[in-house]
């Protein structure tokens, strides 16, 4: 009865970041610019990696792939998220929202499944190295990135379905994109079943993956241990932890917003959580998994001198 006295929401309003127009300024021109920088730093892996075929290998694959998938979700939230700053209008239509909430579910999901494709990859070539080609072969590597992105939109299809069939009573989502808990704040309905999922998808997706990643580089590390070489150990020490620094930003930041009560959700402190994984996160996986390989990068150095040549 209460549902039936509340008008059906045609459009929902962003309220973004509630600041002053000066401090709104600074903050487009910011995340602008890490727009921008993470667009360049994606896009050059690709380039790197299509134009070189001696990195046309299964790491090298799947860090395409992670590529395609920063470039592709940092577009789905940044644009709106910009036009909040500077904009008096906004608002975003109730199908675009669907749309956004729908392809970001699919991009975060199947980006979380991707990282822990990738920490298993480097456990087979570090601690099995003499298996990895039989293991890793292009078939098996297609598999598996297919099955990330399967996952990932079975995921986001429950999401989206039991999201949207709710109602809503509010308009005003006081969030910079459209997400599953700042939506469920304004609903009518009884949300204890979304939340169930949510807790129960995010758990096994999310977890499951943060669990292969994190077994996965025990095992590294213990191979590490083992280098006699103290440069080789340092090294490949570098690096893990450079990826383990990141894989905490990545699943700490996605646990704390969906693995826990809506009732207990600090708005001011979630959307700084949102941000790590919607905005940090694209722009520093290609600095951590790529620019700091020395074979990606000069992959790049030849890409560029080669084109200056042509010039």
């Amino acid at each position: 009865m209460i549902e039936k006295n509340h008008t059906a929401v045609t459009s929902f309003i962003l309220l973004g970041f509630s600041y002053n127009t000066n401090v709104l300024v600074i903050l487009f021109i910011i995340f602008l610019l890490i727009y921008v920088f993470t667009l360049l730093g994606n896009i050059s892996i690709l380039l790197a990696i299509s134009c070189n075929n001696d990195l046309h290998k299964p790491m090298y694959f799947f860090l395409g792939n992670l590529a395609v998938l920063d470039i592709i979700y940092s577009t789905v939230i940044a644009p709106k998220m910009l036009s909040t700053f500077v904009r008096k209008d906004k608002s975003i239509t109730h199908i675009a929202c669907i749309v956004q909430m729908f392809l970001f579910a699919v991009l975060i999901s199947s980006e979380s499944i991707l990282l822990s494709i990738m920490a298993y990859d480097r456990y087979l070539a570090i601690c099995n190295a003499l298996r990895y080609q039989a293991i890793m072969t292009t078939r098996f590597c297609i598999q598996l990135v297919t099955g990330a992105y399967l996952c990932g939109l079975l995921q986001s299809l429950f999401h989206t379905c039991f999201t949207f069939q709710l109602s809503f009573c509010r308009s005003e989502i006081n969030y910079f994109f459209c997400d599953i808990p700042p939506l469920l704040k304004l609903s009518c309905s009884d949300t204890t079943i979304n939340e169930i999922v949510l807790f129960t998808f995010c758990g096994f997706n999310e977890g499951g993956s943060a669990l292969v990643v994190l077994v996965s580089y025990l095992f590294i590390v213990n191979s590490i241990i083992s280098i006699r070489s103290d440069k080789g150990r340092s090294k490949a020490a570098s690096t893990c932890i450079s990826h383990f620094f990141v894989f905490t930003l990545y699943y700490g930041s996605l646990f704390f917003i969906y693995l826990k009560h809506s009732s207990s959700q600090s708005l001011e402190i979630d959307r700084v959580a949102s941000i790590v994984y919607t905005v940090a996160i694209p722009l520093l996986n290609p600095i951590i998994y790529s620019l700091r390989n020395k074979d990606v990068k000069h992959s790049f150095q030849k890409l560029l001198g080669c084109e200056f040549v042509t010039l």
